[in-house]
């Protein structure tokens, strides 16, 4: 067993597998990785996670070759169960948070009205040699209505493709954030372009539970629209 310095509690299991179909067929995987619920997992338990996730049907058998459970923040593997510790409130502002707006009729930006209290698809990409969301790091999400919070675990540098802007906008993204600081390079344009508003600099994401969060942002007084506070939300029994 790996064990690791993540206070959260959180854990996953890598892990080689293989998916035997009762209508013929298997599919072995290498190397995957999966949010749990707890600390351990059994293999036939395992087995049902994996069929759970990727919406398996007509399994006839698993069988768990190797794993190791690792203690790091759970990516929000889809229909794993796995959940947290209840209702938080995480203020997620540091000081380079800045929100970039598209521009609006007649040279104005946009207000906040329907851009708070946003449901979060949360993409954490820590670890990956170019933490940049391409679309296949977007394509497991339901995007339509969400808040699009980008975890790159770096300060700097662009966190989106122009393809992955494409496919926000189109799949109806309604805000993106994230903790890197490109507020004004070719990945705010795009996004501008796109119609979508970005929030950047902010801190405080690895707090964020992998499903269940809530984006709440709340502009400072003045005349300076690019100044937001940003929280994080998350519901009940999540």
């Amino acid at each position: 067993m790996t064990t690791g310095t993540n206070n959260s509690g959180e854990w996953r299991v890598d892990f080689d597998a293989e998916v035997v179909f009762s209508n013929g067929g298997a599919l072995q995987m290498q190397g995957f990785r999966l949010d749990i619920p707890g600390d351990d997992i059994a293999d036939g338990e395992l087995g049902e996670l994996i069929v759970r996730h990727l919406g398996l049907l007509m399994v006839g058998s698993t069988k768990i070759t190797r794993r190791e459970l690792l203690q790091e923040p759970h990516k929000g593997s889809r229909n794993t169960g796995a959940a947290g510790s209840g209702r938080t409130t995480t203020d997620l502002t540091g000081p380079a948070t800045r929100a970039g707006w598209p521009t609006g009729p007649g040279g104005a930006a946009p207000g906040l009205a329907g851009l708070v209290d946003l449901p979060v698809v949360l993409v954490r990409l820590l670890g990956a040699g170019q933490p940049v969301a391409d679309r296949l790091a977007l394509a497991p999400f339901d995007l339509a209505g969400h808040a699009v919070v980008v975890q790159t675990g770096r300060a700097a540098g662009p966190y989106l493709t122009e393809d992955a802007v494409d496919l926000l906008a189109g799949q109806g993204a309604l805000l993106v954030a994230t903790d890197s600081r490109e507020g004004n390079g070719p990945v705010a344009a795009a996004l501008a372009a796109a119609g979508l508003p970005a929030l950047t600099g902010l801190t405080g994401l690895e707090a964020l539970p992998a499903t269940g969060v809530r984006l709440h942002a709340v502009p400072f007084p003045g005349q300076d629209t690019s100044l937001i506070r940003v929280y994080g939300v998350t519901d009940d029994q999540h």
